[in-house]
């Protein structure tokens, strides 16, 4: 996400206190589109993030939307809400990392954005383009949701969907989050009482990461 407008949000005195209890600041609902050619090779992803109430809240007033407060945005309001999030700092993945078995896939920026508050939250979408289509099969198309510096928070609720390909089928998986806190907890002891952790987090992200996988039967 985009730090400087993520970093605007002040959260923490609804945190406990500690450097572990700062993070994260931003949790997100994460949906995950899997779009796969008549061959099984998948060749795109559409991504759907779903913040959290507060975030929304402090969006939605910041941009100065929904003026009357009665949860409804104009079309005008709307189109000024599509692509709040999706300019994006030079070298960022997008906090959406995809893999064929242990193999990175480079992904596409964002494409086909759009976004949406029902009243509560907003929920934008965007289209990433693998750089070629991959081939599906044994070996599991990975998707995994998070945020390398462990700021923003992903879930995966929902199961994910794929669209087009045949006999294929995907699993969420998500991770041992008492390993995940042990992970987070042994990196900060390697910090200095002189380091401002929240600047300088440990990159723990991953360990927190739910994942899909998608597999498809042979042809």
């Amino acid at each position: 996400m985009l730090r400087a407008v993520l970093s605007a949000l002040v959260l923490t005195s609804a945190l406990p206190a500690g450097p572990a209890g700062a993070h994260p600041h931003v949790w997100i609902d994460t949906g995950i589109e899997v779009i796969l050619n008549d061959r099984n090779e998948a060749v795109a992803l559409r991504i759907r993030w779903t913040y959290d109430e507060l975030y929304s809240l402090y969006i939605v007033g910041d941009m100065g939307l929904d003026a009357d407060w009665d949860g409804k945005l104009t079309p005008e309001e709307e189109a000024r809400l599509s692509g709040f999030d999706m300019k994006w700092d030079e070298g960022f993945a997008g906090d959406t990392f995809a893999l064929l078995g242990e193999a990175a896939l480079e992904l596409s920026g964002p494409e086909e954005f759009g976004a949406s508050y029902d009243g509560k939250r907003i929920t934008s979408t965007h289209l990433r383009r693998l750089a070629a289509p991959v081939p599906v099969g044994q070996v599991p198309l990975i998707v995994q949701a998070y945020d390398p510096g462990y700021y923003v928070a992903y879930s995966i609720p929902e199961p994910a969907v794929i669209t087009g390909g045949r006999g294929c089928t995907a699993q969420t998986f998500v991770p041992d989050l008492t390993e995940a806190q042990a992970a987070l907890m042994e990196a900060l002891k390697e910090y200095t009482p002189d380091v401002d952790v929240e600047d300088e987090f440990p990159a723990v992200g991953a360990q927190f990461a739910e994942e899909v996988r998608v597999t498809c039967a042979a042809p």
